[in-house]
């Protein structure tokens, strides 16, 4: 049986991060937009300002695109803007507020944007999107407790995932063909020919939960 992992890691910074489903719909994506989320556009070029932005980002930090475990930034990067714009439905869906202030809390408690920076940066976050990222991981954890879940219970941890899951995939996801296209166990993969995702293509490969660390009061710097 394969784990929750299947499920699209979303690449945030949250205590016991988890991968999350995002259902494609059928109608086709509008002209000019890189992906939609329930009721929410990215357009093309709001993805290539991100993808700029970034690139610009990494230069600056002196690391290569070949470092990084990314085997597509473009396609990295819509998958987080993707999972930004999904857990803000599931937020107002669920009545689960985070505030400015909560995120400010959260960054002073993990040492500051010096200390997070660095490992958003890593899994394909843009600088101008660290606080949308700390923001979905803080309502991934309210997601889990709303949902009953015990962090130190790793049961009622899965139990919880399950419920919050089942949330996650009343958003439809479609994906420009140009960038992909969704596969309900991987997530965002590489278009081959013929329509056929292309083997080992996933963006931003997602891991095991179990087998990773996250971001949280112990760890500070650490990332997906």
């Amino acid at each position: 049986m394969k784990s929750i992992r299947v499920r699209a890691l979303l690449a945030v910074a949250a205590a016991a991060l988890t991968c999350v489903v995002l259902t494609s719909c059928s109608s086709p994506v509008s002209l000019g937009s890189a992906a939609t989320v329930g009721d929410q556009r990215i357009s093309s070029s709001e993805l290539n300002t991100q993808i700029a932005e970034y690139q610009a980002a990494l230069k600056k930090a002196k690391i290569s695109e070949e470092q990084l475990q990314i085997p597509s930034v473009p396609r990295a990067i819509l998958l987080q803007l993707v999972y930004f714009r999904q857990f803000e439905q599931f937020a107002q869906r669920n009545n689960i507020v985070v505030t400015d202030g909560d995120v400010d809390k959260f960054i002073t408690e993990q040492g500051g944007m010096q200390q997070i920076g660095p490992a958003a940066l890593s899994k394909g976050v843009p600088p101008s999107e660290t606080r949308e990222w700390i923001r979905a991981a803080i309502v991934y954890q309210k997601g889990l407790e709303r949902f009953g879940a015990n962090l130190t219970d790793q049961a009622s941890v899965q139990q919880a995932q399950l419920k919050l899951f089942g949330q996650m995939d009343t958003v439809p996801v479609k994906i420009s063909p140009r960038y992909g296209t969704w596969d309900t166990q991987r997530g965002l993969v590489e278009e081959a020919r013929f329509g056929k995702p292309a083997a080992g293509a996933d963006a931003a490969a997602p891991q095991d939960p179990s087998q990773q660390q996250a971001p949280d009061q112990s760890d500070p710097a650490a990332g997906q």
